[in-house]
């Protein structure tokens, strides 16, 4: 798996990116077709006030996962972005298996019908 890790408009710690690869970097676990994984995080300032926006890429097989949240700290968007991700990597799961559930089930009725006409 290829992982990009930016920051726009605030300079990346060690700390932080050891912490995004840990999370995010994870997700390994759940889908072995992970190809690439791009995560941007970005400092907002709005009126004296700041937070943070990560946004996350994620290319599985032929398709592309994204989610984006914005959270007081980095850190809490990190884990935000992760939970998402790692939802959409299972729902992705589900319904690929429930693809070839329902495909085995009706070349099961085939071969049935089949068999019953000889």
């Amino acid at each position: 798996m290829n992982f990009n890790l930016a920051g726009k408009n605030l300079d990346l710690t060690p700390a932080l990116k050891a912490y995004s690869e840990e999370k995010i970097g994870g997700l390994s676990k759940f889908d072995d077709q992970i190809i690439e994984l791009r995560v941007t995080i970005e400092s907002l300032r709005e009126q004296h006030a700041e937070s943070f926006r990560v946004t996350a890429q994620l290319h599985v097989s032929h398709d592309v996962l994204y989610t984006e949240e914005v959270a007081a700290t980095a850190y809490a968007a990190i884990d935000i972005v992760k939970d998402e991700l790692e939802r959409q990597l299972r729902d992705r799961k589900e319904r690929y298996q429930a693809k070839q559930r329902k495909a085995a089930s009706t070349q099961r009725a085939l071969k049935s019908t089949l068999a019953t006409e000889e």
